[in-house]
């Protein structure tokens, strides 16, 4: 059984925590769990995460960067994709908080958000964006969602933290709970008779049970993929000419050929309007794609602004509109 604490005033701490905040805290601990199981020689055991608040929103995004190192200096980081079984979320505000939960007083005495609480405003992109990337991973987990059903009262203030429509969205093949206790306090059980204690206890035991079976025989894909992706590696190195897809100067390409090999790795999101004279100056400092001089190095356009301003949307757009130009 292993903790994963980080610090929460750099988060919630007003001038700090910005949106990025959470990619540090993700990439730790992949790697202090990667080296932890490493050196216990249990690389390949199953793992249950249980996350209360925020740190469901750092285990998500951990996950996602666990899912993605394929490369084979850096594919031990994703055993831990591979070995996650179930995950618990308790008061994880999957869609965000209402403006009156961020801005009920705390005990720290801060008078204001930081920039990273107000990123967790319902609808904000941030959460959009590694919702996103979630997504797309959950159908290999046993996942369950658990609310709070007490509203926090801070002095004259009372709201519940992460209501339950954002700690259990309506999302298929999830198990869903509430507990009578608020935020702080659905995570403390004083005993089995405490409300939501034999639920919580119940998905543990259901995961503790299946989990040896289910993470084996995705152990065994996992190693027959990796097999088939070095062999696709090795067959791409000893191509003595392969094709220039980017500037075909044959008669026998066609234009359709022009990003054959080119994947848009997700859709940008369908609330994403805008930015169109931002993209027209982009796509003429570019230029079109075919029938371009061949060049020594790539042509690079910084896109840049705020955490949270639409960086990751705006360029996910443009490839959707030109990847066949």
């Amino acid at each position: 059984m292993l903790t994963y604490s980080y610090k929460a005033e750099s988060l919630t701490s007003p001038g700090e925590g910005t949106t990025d905040r959470l990619l540090p805290y993700a990439n730790s601990l992949i790697a202090e769990l990667c080296a932890e199981r490493e050196l216990s020689d249990a690389s390949n055991r199953p793992i249950i995460f249980i996350c209360h608040g925020f740190g469901g929103i750092l285990l998500k995004r951990a996950l996602v960067l666990s899912s993605s190192s394929r490369s084979k200096n850096i594919e031990h980081r994703r055993s831990i994709y591979i070995s996650t079984y179930a995950i618990i979320f308790l008061g994880t505000p999957h869609q965000g908080m209402s403006k009156e939960a961020i801005l009920i007083p705390r005990k720290d005495n801060h008078t204001g958000p930081s920039q990273f609480m107000l990123s967790l405003l319902k609808q904000s992109e941030m959460l959009q964006d590694i919702t996103d990337n979630f997504i797309p991973l959950m159908k290999q987990f046993a996942i369950y969602y658990f609310w709070e059903q007490i509203e926090t009262k801070v002095g004259k203030a009372r709201t519940y933290i992460v209501d339950a429509e954002s700690a259990a969205p309506a999302w298929d093949a999830v198990e869903r709970c509430g507990i009578a206790a608020t935020h702080s306090g659905m995570v403390k059980f004083n005993g089995r008779g405490d409300h939501g204690y034999q639920v919580v206890l119940g998905a543990l035991v259901r995961s503790i049970k299946a989990a040896p079976e289910n993470i084996s025989l995705r152990w065994k894909q996992e190693q027959q993929l990796r097999v088939e992706e070095r062999r696709a590696e090795v067959e791409t190195i000893l191509q003595s000419q392969p094709p220039n897809i980017l500037f075909p100067d044959t008669p026998d390409i066609t234009p359709t050929d022009s990003n054959e090999l080119y994947i848009v790795p997700r859709r940008s999101s369908n609330y994403f309007t805008g930015r169109q004279m931002h993209a027209k100056i982009m796509k003429d400092k570019f230029g079109p794609t075919r029938n371009q001089p061949k060049r020594s190095e790539h042509k690079i356009f910084v896109v840049y602004g705020l955490g949270g301003s639409g960086k990751t949307q705006f360029c996910l757009k443009y490839l959707e509109d030109n990847i066949s130009r």
